[in-house]
């Protein structure tokens, strides 16, 4: 349930960081009449965002906001270390994935649900896991 509230706490961040400039930028465009720059410009902050705030997150800080709110860090399974930028953004994009296909993401709840660290697939994936802080 930690887990949840945390992405909750990251897709209102998201949603917050993502569409606020966009609509800044809708509004500058229109008063400038450049209708040419919407959409590379509309593709391309959602895609920064994405390939940025999880995974510089994780290995600048250990978790997303949410996750460091709610006391959680994601750290190396090995030896319990910080991860470079590499693992969490692999971490992140498989994520991604397995939590847009209902399969794959039945999947991932048992998975996790029977690992005895409490790893999704895309932990067992980078060679991470999520441990409370401070534990």
């Amino acid at each position: 349930m930690r887990r949840a509230m945390a992405v909750f706490i990251d897709l209102v961040i998201a949603v917050a960081v993502i569409l606020g400039p966009l609509i800044a930028l809708d509004r500058i465009l229109a008063a400038a009449s450049v209708d040419d720059l919407w959409l590379p410009s509309a593709a391309a902050w959602p895609l920064a965002f994405l390939l940025l705030y999880s995974p510089l997150s994780v290995s600048r800080w250990g978790g997303t906001v949410g996750k460091r709110l709610l006391g959680m860090e994601v750290v190396r399974d090995a030896d319990g270390g910080q991860l470079s930028y590499g693992a969490p953004l692999v971490r992140h994009l498989s994520s991604l994935a397995v939590n847009t296909v209902p399969v794959f993401m039945i999947a991932h709840v048992m998975v996790t649900g029977l690992s005895p660290k409490r790893q999704g697939l895309p932990d067992r994936l980078v060679g991470s896991r999520v441990v409370m802080r401070g534990r």
